[in-house]
Protein backbone atom coordinates (compact mmCIF):
# COMPACT_ATOMS: atom_id res chain seq x y z
CA UNK A 1 0.00 0.00 0.00
CA UNK A 2 1.63 3.70 -1.09
CA UNK A 3 0.56 6.18 1.02
CA UNK A 4 1.02 9.88 -0.24
CA UNK A 5 -0.42 13.38 0.25
CA UNK A 6 1.21 16.37 2.26
CA UNK A 7 2.23 16.81 5.83
CA UNK A 8 4.22 19.40 7.61
CA UNK A 9 7.79 17.72 8.74
CA UNK A 10 10.68 20.03 9.66
CA UNK A 11 10.04 21.47 13.16
CA UNK A 12 12.28 24.17 14.39
CA UNK A 13 12.36 27.47 15.54
CA UNK A 14 9.91 26.94 18.18
CA UNK A 15 8.17 30.88 19.67
CA UNK A 16 7.29 30.09 23.18
CA UNK A 17 3.60 31.45 23.43
CA UNK A 18 3.29 31.52 19.69
CA UNK A 19 3.97 28.30 17.89
CA UNK A 20 6.83 26.99 15.69
CA UNK A 21 7.83 26.86 11.94
CA UNK A 22 7.31 23.68 9.59
CA UNK A 23 7.46 22.94 6.14
CA UNK A 24 4.35 21.28 4.44
CA UNK A 25 5.77 18.82 2.06
CA UNK A 26 4.48 16.72 -0.73
CA UNK A 27 5.50 12.46 0.79
CA UNK A 28 5.36 9.12 0.12
CA UNK A 29 4.71 6.91 2.59
CA UNK A 30 5.68 9.63 4.68
CA UNK A 31 9.34 10.57 2.98
CA UNK A 32 9.02 13.94 2.68
CA UNK A 33 10.03 14.41 -1.14
CA UNK A 34 8.79 17.93 -2.63
CA UNK A 35 8.86 20.80 -0.29
CA UNK A 36 5.61 22.68 -1.10
CA UNK A 37 5.13 26.04 2.20
CA UNK A 38 6.58 27.03 5.19
CA UNK A 39 4.11 27.79 8.10
CA UNK A 40 3.84 28.97 11.55
CA UNK A 41 2.11 26.19 13.58
CA UNK A 42 -0.09 27.60 16.17
CA UNK A 43 -1.74 24.52 17.43
CA UNK A 44 -1.78 20.91 16.22
CA UNK A 45 -5.35 19.28 16.37
CA UNK A 46 -5.59 15.79 15.95
CA UNK A 47 -4.55 15.03 12.38
CA UNK A 48 -4.71 18.63 11.10
CA UNK A 49 -3.30 21.67 12.61
CA UNK A 50 -3.89 25.67 12.78
CA UNK A 51 -1.52 28.24 11.42
CA UNK A 52 -0.35 30.76 9.32
CA UNK A 53 1.33 30.19 5.94
CA UNK A 54 4.83 32.14 5.53
CA UNK A 55 7.69 31.85 3.25
CA UNK A 56 9.59 28.53 3.41
CA UNK A 57 12.27 27.95 5.58
CA UNK A 58 15.70 26.76 4.18
CA UNK A 59 16.41 25.44 7.86
CA UNK A 60 13.04 23.61 8.30
CA UNK A 61 13.42 21.71 4.53
CA UNK A 62 17.03 21.03 5.69
CA UNK A 63 16.15 19.61 8.99
CA UNK A 64 14.06 17.22 7.25
CA UNK A 65 15.87 15.94 4.69
CA UNK A 66 18.55 15.69 7.36
CA UNK A 67 16.42 13.20 9.99
CA UNK A 68 15.36 11.55 6.86
CA UNK A 69 19.09 11.14 5.80
CA UNK A 70 19.89 9.95 9.44
CA UNK A 71 17.04 7.41 9.85
CA UNK A 72 18.62 6.06 6.28
CA UNK A 73 21.98 6.09 6.68
CA UNK A 74 21.42 4.59 10.55
CA UNK A 75 19.31 2.02 9.46
CA UNK A 76 21.38 0.85 6.91
CA UNK A 77 24.39 0.95 8.33
CA UNK A 78 23.35 -1.12 11.42
CA UNK A 79 21.92 -3.77 9.35
CA UNK A 80 24.91 -3.92 7.43
CA UNK A 81 27.10 -4.00 10.37
CA UNK A 82 25.10 -6.97 11.66
CA UNK A 83 25.61 -8.65 8.82
CA UNK A 84 29.76 -8.18 8.45
CA UNK A 85 29.67 -9.17 11.91
CA UNK A 86 27.93 -12.63 11.23
CA UNK A 87 30.30 -12.62 8.01
CA UNK A 88 33.39 -12.13 10.15
CA UNK A 89 34.64 -8.86 9.15
CA UNK A 90 34.97 -7.11 12.24
CA UNK A 91 36.82 -4.02 10.42
CA UNK A 92 33.28 -3.51 8.30
CA UNK A 93 31.34 -3.92 11.30
CA UNK A 94 33.00 -1.43 13.09
CA UNK A 95 32.85 1.18 10.58
CA UNK A 96 29.01 0.08 10.13
CA UNK A 97 28.62 0.56 13.59
CA UNK A 98 30.23 3.92 14.20
CA UNK A 99 28.09 5.12 11.40
CA UNK A 100 24.97 3.94 13.03
CA UNK A 101 25.63 5.58 16.50
CA UNK A 102 26.76 8.96 14.41
CA UNK A 103 23.35 8.96 12.61
CA UNK A 104 21.40 8.37 15.82
CA UNK A 105 23.57 10.99 17.69
CA UNK A 106 22.35 13.08 14.79
CA UNK A 107 18.91 12.20 15.11
CA UNK A 108 18.30 12.98 18.43
CA UNK A 109 20.93 16.38 18.25
CA UNK A 110 18.43 17.72 15.73
CA UNK A 111 15.35 17.72 18.04
CA UNK A 112 17.60 18.13 21.31
CA UNK A 113 19.99 21.19 19.57
CA UNK A 114 18.35 24.65 20.77
CA UNK A 115 20.38 26.45 17.00
CA UNK A 116 17.47 24.27 15.70
CA UNK A 117 14.51 23.53 17.53
CA UNK A 118 14.16 27.66 19.49
CA UNK A 119 14.18 30.48 17.45
CA UNK A 120 16.85 33.49 18.12
CA UNK A 121 14.91 37.00 19.55
CA UNK A 122 15.83 38.04 15.79
CA UNK A 123 14.14 35.16 13.77
CA UNK A 124 11.06 35.02 16.45
CA UNK A 125 10.65 38.76 15.41
CA UNK A 126 11.03 38.03 11.53
CA UNK A 127 8.54 35.08 11.67
CA UNK A 128 6.08 37.09 13.92
CA UNK A 129 5.83 40.41 11.74
CA UNK A 130 5.38 37.97 8.76
CA UNK A 131 2.32 36.23 10.36
CA UNK A 132 0.89 39.23 10.68
CA UNK A 133 1.14 39.68 14.56
CA UNK A 134 -0.21 42.65 15.82
CA UNK A 135 1.64 45.71 17.41
CA UNK A 136 0.84 44.63 21.10
CA UNK A 137 1.86 40.78 20.03
CA UNK A 138 5.58 42.24 18.56
CA UNK A 139 5.85 44.34 21.61
CA UNK A 140 4.87 41.32 24.33
CA UNK A 141 7.23 38.70 22.17
CA UNK A 142 9.98 41.56 22.45
CA UNK A 143 9.81 41.78 26.28
CA UNK A 144 9.25 37.77 26.23
CA UNK A 145 12.49 37.70 24.60
CA UNK A 146 14.26 40.71 26.62
CA UNK A 147 12.94 39.83 30.04
CA UNK A 148 15.55 37.09 31.17
CA UNK A 149 18.59 39.93 30.11
CA UNK A 150 16.77 42.54 32.19
CA UNK A 151 16.62 40.46 35.09
CA UNK A 152 20.23 39.25 35.35
CA UNK A 153 20.88 43.01 34.44
CA UNK A 154 18.87 44.31 37.67
CA UNK A 155 20.16 42.17 40.12
CA UNK A 156 24.37 42.17 39.89
CA UNK A 157 26.04 39.23 41.42
CA UNK A 158 26.82 40.04 45.11
CA UNK A 159 30.18 38.61 46.79
CA UNK A 160 29.74 36.06 48.54
CA UNK A 161 30.16 36.01 52.49
CA UNK A 162 30.61 33.19 54.78
CA UNK A 163 27.53 32.90 57.33
CA UNK A 164 28.76 33.15 60.48
CA UNK A 165 29.28 31.37 63.46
Amino acid sequence: MVIFGSRLFGKVDEIPGLGYVATKFGHINFVPLIPLEGWLVMAEEGNGWRGQAIAMSGKSVLVAWARLLFIILGSISLFSGFFSFAGMHPVDAIFSGLLALTCIGGLIASYRWKWVTQASPERAMEIAREAGISEEGLRQLHRLYSAPEAATAAAPAQPWTPPES
